[in-house]
């Protein structure tokens, strides 16, 4: 149940991040001119990367419970 709230926050943080935060283009401005799969490439990457860097930093702290 605490993964699938952990994949939640992340997942939910970069959309706000991409569709709300991000309302003068600083930060994901150089992907709106991109095609669709392009962009969904882009962002299904760095949530990966969001949830391996995620893991991997907590990884000591999960390891007594597995």
């Amino acid at each position: 149940m605490g993964l699938l709230i952990i994949a939640a926050i992340i997942t939910l943080s970069v959309i706000l991040d991409y569709f709300i935060f991000d309302y003068d283009d600083k930060h994901w401005g150089w992907l709106k001119k991109a095609s669709k799969p392009v962009r969904r490439s882009v962002i299904g990457c760095y949530l990966l990367m969001s949830f391996v860097i995620y893991f991997g930093l907590s990884l000591p702290y999960i390891k007594p419970f597995l």
